[in-house]
């Protein structure tokens, strides 16, 4: 497909503009019933090999707008290719391919942790979503869409609070995952393999639950099993992987192996593949959590980039996110937010910088940090956890640069 090749090329603008065009082809024009903005007279027509060609195409729409941070236009595509599947008369006939649809409740449960789509507190929505997939899935019985089903359902569980269940689901993805033979199947299917990313996921459970050294084991894990047999061209694969275990080692006094590893893992392949102009989802995150990394693994010495680190953290746009970025990653550890207001933090701290821009940049930090808090009451407990205890060691900075002032 055209435009698969347009996405994996960063062109995702490109790729959406293609989709709309072969879905504008079978639009309905007249008054009457359609699905998906497509005539029922002309899904009755389709035969089961046209339909998984449509399908194909809505999901190829979805994720393109996703990665384009366009959250409720994603949720759109994804919502008319399943309506299109419900409705089509040949999707109940022994030569439809059911697996194609299986993307469908990957996308929504994607669309659903950037906050486009609400649901009660129970979480009703989400759950039947897994219980859909997890069933379709198993009587399938491919391990590539079993074991992202299993995936959504840890996630799910842990969203619930329920870590040892979340932990236990683990176990059973580990059975029947396998890197080296699934991982390009689960990527073609879903944009990134979220099989594995179900053991980045279980850091942030293994916290929940007191398991420190369980949850630095699994980053280990990640590291040197999953990232080396994972597509290094999959940017944003990869940053999934690994931003739990790098703000995991941020926290375990391992700031500047973190900002290696994320160099030498996610910077330095996409800059090669994709030239510093090429797009990714998460990239508007790179270039503050490689400043915060930085200076939390220097607080002691001299930073040379520190002018350029000013600049960014007192221009008040530097922290205006796109709302799908902020809740789709801070499902994965910290709210990007979280990390951006770390940046005038660290250089509050620094006594080279001038007093009166120390108490701006600890009040802009403070601003954004409140703001990641609230961000993170949708998001996982971690996230908000992470906010409260930044929170505290900004607000006692204030406090000591409010009695330098003052004497």
């Amino acid at each position: 497909m055209i435009g698969g090749q347009l996405m994996i090329l960063g062109l995702n603008s490109q790729a959406d503009l293609l989709f709309s065009d072969v879905i504008v082809g079978l639009k309905n024009e007249q008054d009457g019933v359609s699905y998906g903005d497509i005539s029922s007279s002309v899904l009755d027509a389709l035969e089961p090999a046209e339909l998984e060609l449509l399908i194909k195409v809505y999901i190829a729409k979805g994720k393109a707008l996703c990665n384009l941070a366009k959250g409720r236009a994603g949720a759109e595509a994804y919502q008319s290719a399943l309506d299109i599947l419900h409705y089509t008369p040949c999707a109940f006939e022994q030569d439809f391919d059911r697996s194609v649809s299986f993307p469908i409740f990957s996308g929504l449960f994607l669309v659903l942790k950037m906050g486009v789509i609400e649901q009660n507190e129970g979480g009703s929505y989400e759950v039947g979503l897994c219980k859909q997939f997890v069933e379709q899935a198993r009587l399938n019985n491919d391990p590539v869409h079993y074991g992202r089903a299993l995936a959504m359902q840890g996630e799910t569980l842990a969203r619930l609070g329920k870590f040892e269940e979340a932990l236990d689901n683990l176990e059973t993805i580990k059975s029947i995952y396998d890197i080296e033979t699934q991982h390009v199947a689960i990527c073609k299917a879903y944009g990134s393999d979220r099989v594995g990313q179900a053991f980045s996921h279980s850091v942030n459970w293994n916290h929940a639950l007191g398991r420190t050294d369980a949850a630095l084991a699994t980053c280990k894990y990640i590291v040197e099993e999953i990232v080396p047999k994972s597509d290094p061209k999959n940017a944003h694969n990869t940053f999934c992987l690994l931003y739990s275990v790098i703000v995991t080692m941020k926290e375990h006094d391992k700031a500047l192996e973190a900002r290696e590893l994320m160099i030498a893992s996610i910077v330095a392949p996409f800059e090669e593949h994709f030239g510093s102009g090429g797009s990714t989802f998460t990239k508007p995150m790179w270039q503050p959590i490689l400043m915060v990394l930085d200076m939390q693994g220097n607080e002691d010495k001299e930073i040379e980039h520190i002018d350029e680190y000013l600049d960014w953290a007192l221009d008040d746009s530097s922290y205006a996110l796109k709302s799908v970025i902020e809740g789709a990653m801070g499902n994965f550890s910290a709210t990007p937010l979280a990390m951006f207001a770390e940046v005038p933090y660290y250089l509050a701290k620094r006594k080279e910088v001038d007093l009166e821009k120390r108490k701006c940049l600890i009040q802009t930090a403070c601003t954004q940090m409140e703001k990641s808090l609230e961000n993170a009451q949708k998001c996982i407990p971690y996230a908000k956890s992470y906010a409260e205890e930044k929170i505290a060691a900004i607000r006692a900075l204030a406090a000591e640069l409010d009695c330098i002032n003052s004497t």
